[in-house]
């Protein structure tokens, strides 16, 4: 059996890195449709088994005050967001068992009552 160099070849969709920083690729802003101001939040869902969804919270436009995981552009240009909180890169990285930061793929999106559409977060127990 040969030994393959690179053995996952598809790249993560969301970076958590220890001091609370989020990445977002372009491919999760354009799947949950998110734009800067937009706050992100995980949902936890027992149903058979245990899942997370990555979701929109708040829109922009009703959003009021300061929110934890608000989402910023990482470029001027670019669709790539960056979210900055503590508390979801914490419960990531423990429940990952990777306390060094980690890369999430996603799933399809999906509707899930109470949340709306959500992302499946992929890896993640």
């Amino acid at each position: 059996m040969p030994t393959k160099v690179i053995p996952v070849t598809r790249c993560g969709d969301i970076t958590f890195h220890p001091n609370g920083r989020i990445d977002l690729t372009a491919h999760v802003t354009a799947a949950l449709s998110l734009h800067p101001g937009d706050v992100i939040n995980i949902a936890r869902v027992e149903e058979r088994f245990c899942e997370h969804y990555l979701y929109v919270a708040r829109r922009a436009e009703d959003t009021i005050g300061r929110h934890a995981g608000t989402c910023r552009p990482a470029k001027n240009n670019g669709r790539y967001l960056r979210v900055f909180c503590k508390r979801l890169t914490d419960y990531v990285l423990t429940r990952s068992h990777n306390t060094a930061g980690t890369r999430l793929r996603v799933g399809t999106v999906t509707e899930v009552s109470g949340l709306g559409i959500a992302l499946p977060l992929i890896g993640l127990f």
